[in-house]
Parts: structure tokens; sequence; C-alpha cells
């Protein structure tokens, strides 16, 4: 067994921490349920369930800390073998952990679509909270700390796999944002803000999930590793809970000052195939960013002007109105063309 130090006052540190991130997501709980009553059950469901295994995350390892420096304060025996508390609180990470990279895999797959990423990221993130479970039961046989080596491959695979969800996430926001710029101004901040919070969730919870791995893989008699676990489960917390709150700055950069969407004329005028990025800012539900494809002749620009209209949420903006109606086409067309013309048009849905 290593020293006090490297062990249960490392642990006590970490306590310490876990309750000040612990203070932050009890307020973005409250702030989350105060600002979007509206959002879907499901959703509400998850954020509770997910400050409820917080709390019971605090409160174990409050008990695991109160077990060893005060119940058997003096006692060295006890230090050698593990409380119920310790063991119990690696499932409700593990279990945090797991929800919250479910939720970005369901994000990465209305973003990009594709099946094969979002079933790579629930599959790891399912192998980091079965070999959690795995970790607990061997622990309570193990029971003595100096035996704990032999979880080693234990630990560092299923912390691994955190981190290898983690990093596919991050880089799946982000390249399926990049790919979806518009030219637009407006458009192009949200997309760049909305890449930015990818990137930083990713990487903060993928470093201290490496981390973990590291410390046990050289480190397994001493409680640094647990130190950073111990936090772990509340940055994926108050990521999930951030990027949620996140949603009410994110649809005033998508507006002007009136509270109007920008559509530049030049996107109707430039080419026959445009793009037309709008936000939904409706307080129930998420930033959705709507781009509309429309493949159609120029003397259809009256309808194109109403379908834009139609997806962009009414205002009570004075701003001044551009009037389609006064628009003229440029070019007539002979009924046996204009036969042969479909309005094809396509419509895909990002909600982030």
């Amino acid at each position: 067994m290593s020293s006090l130090d490297s062990t249960f006052g490392a642990v006590l540190l970490a306590l310490v921490f876990s309750a000040v991130l612990f203070g932050l997501t009890t307020l973005q709980t409250y702030l989350y349920f105060n600002r979007f009553p509206h959002d879907a059950r499901w959703m509400k469901g998850l954020v509770a369930t997910i400050w409820c295994l917080d709390a019971l995350h605090v409160a174990l390892c409050t008990h695991t800390i109160y077990h060893y420096l005060i119940v058997n304060y003096g006692n060295s025996d006890a230090l050698l073998t593990e409380v119920w508390s310790l063991a119990i609180q690696t499932d409700c990470n593990g279990l945090i952990g797991m929800m919250v990279e479910c939720f970005f895999a369901r994000r990465v797959l209305k973003l990009s679509g594709n099946r094969y990423i979002t079933t790579l990221i629930i599959v790891l993130a399912f192998i980091h909270f079965g070999l959690g479970v795995y970790f607990t039961v061997e622990a309570f046989v193990l029971k003595d700390f100096s035996q704990f080596a032999k979880l080693t491959w234990v630990t560092c695979t299923g912390l691994g796999s955190a981190a290898a969800a983690d990093i596919t996430i991050a880089v799946s926001l982000v390249y399926t944002l990049q790919k979806i710029r518009t030219g637009m101004a407006r458009t192009d901040n949200v997309i760049t803000t909305l890449i930015v919070y990818a990137i930083n969730t990713g990487a903060l919870t993928s470093m201290f999930a490496t981390v973990c791995v590291f410390c046990y893989a050289f480190m397994p008699t001493n409680f640094v590793w647990l130190a950073f676990f111990w936090v772990l489960g509340k940055l994926y917390a108050n990521s999930l809970l951030a990027t949620l709150n996140s949603r009410e700055a994110l649809r005033g950069k998508g507006k002007t000052d009136e509270g109007t969407v920008i559509l530049p004329m030049s996107q109707l005028t430039s080419s026959r195939s445009h793009k037309i990025p709008t936000f939904n800012t409706s307080n129930g539900g998420g930033v959705r960013i709507n781009v509309h494809t429309t493949t159609q002749t120029i003397s259809d620009y009256r309808e194109a002007a109403k379908d834009f209209e139609s997806s962009t949420p009414s205002t009570n903006s004075t701003s001044k109105q551009v009037d389609f109606q006064s628009i003229p086409a440029t070019r007539s067309l002979e009924k046996d063309d204009e036969d042969s013309f479909e309005d094809r048009r396509t419509s895909r849905q990002w909600e982030y």
C-alpha cells in the first residue's frame, strides 16, 4: 500500500473538487428546467437522472472518505481493504458517462446520418459501462487493495473505450459541421461556436479518461487514478448540461438585431441550385439548422420566397421586408419547356 499522500490524500482533494463541480451541475440543472420547460420528456428525464446519479456519487465518495479518515482514524488495517461505497461509486460514474455518450451519439446520427459511426460510439460507451460493473464485482471479491493490480486490464480497457468514444464524437461533429458551412456570416458564426463546443467537450473528458488509464497502468496501488476518475463523471454531466443550456445563446447568434433571419439576395439570384439556411428558434427544442436545397426554374422565385418565409419563425419585428412579388422573371419559358421541368425539392434538417 502506498503512502497516505498518494492514496487517501489524493481522493480527499478529489472529493473537494468534485463537490465544487457538483454545485455547478446543480446550478446548470436548475437553469435548464427554468429556461427550457417545453423540452421533450425524455430529455428532462435524462437531465434529472444524471443529476440524481451525480448526487449519489458525491454521497458515496463522502461516505468513503468518512469511513477511512474518521471512523477508522488510526486503524491502519482498515486502510488496506475496500469499503462498499468505494466499489459502487464506479458504477455511478460509468452510467453517467454512458448516458452522455449515447446522447451525443444521437446528435452525431442526426447531423451526419452515419449509422456506422453512431453504432461505434454506442458500443464503446457500453464497453465503458460494462467493464465498470465488472470492476465493481471483482473489487468486492478481491477486497484487498494490494490485489487491484489484477484489474489493470479492466480499468485501462474501460476508460480507454470512454476516451475513444469521446474523441470519435468530437471528430464526427467537427467534420459534419464543417461540411455544412454556407458562407453566410451569421450561419457560419453559429457553426463555428458549435465546433468549439464539440472540441472542448470531447477534449476535456477524453484527456481525463486517458490520464486515468496511465495512472492506473503505472501506479495501480495508489489512488491518483481514482482522484481523476471521481472528477470525470462531473465533467460528463456538466458537458451535457452546458450543451443544452447554450442553445439560448446560439439562437441569438443566428438572428439580426431585430430578431429576423438574414437571407442575402445573392442566395436567390446567383444560381438555380442554392441553399437557404434558417434557424428554428422555438423555446421548446434545440437549435435546428435547416438547409433547404431547391432546384427549379427562374420563374419560381416567388414560390421559393414563400417556402423560406414559412420555414422561418414568425416575429413581431417591424424591420423592412423585401417584396418578392416585385421581382420580375428574367426569362419566359414555352409551355413544353415548363412541362419538362420538375420542381425537385429536398430538405434535410440537422438538430443540434
